[in-house]
């Protein structure tokens, strides 16, 4: 089986979009959620800091902090490719319905929890579903699956936020199997993929991979400064394993019960607290473990937020 889940008014010469929100003209800010289910989750993580954990959806974001889910009561847009940095986040995707901003989005940043958006690189041409940032280096990783008015399909970085781009090799990796992939929060040479055929590692900029472990369906990876963390689909089990980046060695956690057509599609790791960790699954259910792993609480049932 192949999971897949990886899809205004300009201001200040153009820079930045704010747009006009079919949610009314209140002041910006994350209020208690409408809907009773959240669905449609395109990515996570802790943007600007590790205060709140935030979820990336079809209908905008959601922030769980001190045990409450609440939602952006404004600028709902369908935000893809969510990758979020010590600053704040980048993304793609699309505008909310009754936006005046160009669909789609483009390559955009966002250093105030979405209030305003800049936009970056191909505004109203391009929607990156595989995006990825170093959360303090913010070298950005892209899949570019069509060609636009400047790249070509392929894989490509760029270090100065998309005013240049270079293409890479990705040597070792199909990238039509690429299921996620993530940056190390530092080292800008180190990015790792999960595909269908297992986990992969570059140390070179995404020239060439080089595999962590095969055979196996990778469905998400992410990075803490020293270690690599994946998931895989083993058999008829959903597995977590942490692996050291230098030696590969792996070790695998705890996990709640998992059924293989629900496996975890993204992780995050708390930049201020690696001990934190949350992950996404398939069908929206949100786990986050406080003790590296020893316990998981449930924050999230299928898209329920608890």
């Amino acid at each position: 089986m192949i999971f897949k889940k990886p899809a205004g008014i300009i201001l200040a010469a153009g820079l930045f979009l704010t747009g006009c929100s079919s949610s009314g003209e209140d002041e910006y800010k994350f209020v208690s959620p409408e809907a009773e289910n959240v669905e449609h989750l395109h990515g996570s993580g802790y943007p600007g800091s590790g205060e709140s954990f935030f979820i990336a959806t079809h209908n905008g974001l959601f922030k769980y902090e001190d045990n409450e889910w609440t939602e952006s009561n404004s600028n709902k847009h369908d935000y893809m490719g969510f990758a979020p940095y010590k600053n704040g986040f980048y993304s793609s995707g699309h505008p909310e319905p009754g936006s005046d901003l160009k669909n789609p989005l483009g390559l955009v940043k966002s250093k105030d929890l979405g209030k305003t958006l800049e936009k970056l690189a191909f505004y109203g041409e391009t929607d990156f579903h595989y995006l990825t940032a170093g959360y303090e280096s913010g070298k950005l990783y892209v899949l570019n699956e069509a060609p636009n008015s400047e790249l070509e399909a392929g894989f490509y970085s760029s270090s100065d936020e998309g005013e240049t781009w270079d293409k890479l090799d990705m040597k070792g990796v199909e990238p039509d199997i690429l299921v996620s992939m993530a940056a190390h929060p530092t080292d800008q040479n180190l990015v790792g993929v999960s595909s269908q055929a297992g986990v992969y590692l570059s140390k070179d900029g995404g020239d060439t991979f080089t595999p962590v472990t095969e055979g196996k369906p990778s469905t998400s990876i992410a990075f803490t400064e020293q270690k690599g963390i994946y998931s895989v689909i083993d058999g008829e089990s959903i597995k977590l394993v942490e692996f050291d980046l230098d030696t590969l060695e792996e070790t695998e956690y705890r996990l709640p019960s998992l059924k293989t057509d629900n496996p975890i599609m993204y992780i995050a790791v708390n930049p201020d607290d690696s001990a934190e960790l949350t992950f996404v699954t398939y069908k929206n259910d949100i786990y986050q473990s406080k003790d590296g792993g020893s316990e998981w609480k449930e924050i999230m049932d299928a898209g329920d937020p608890r």
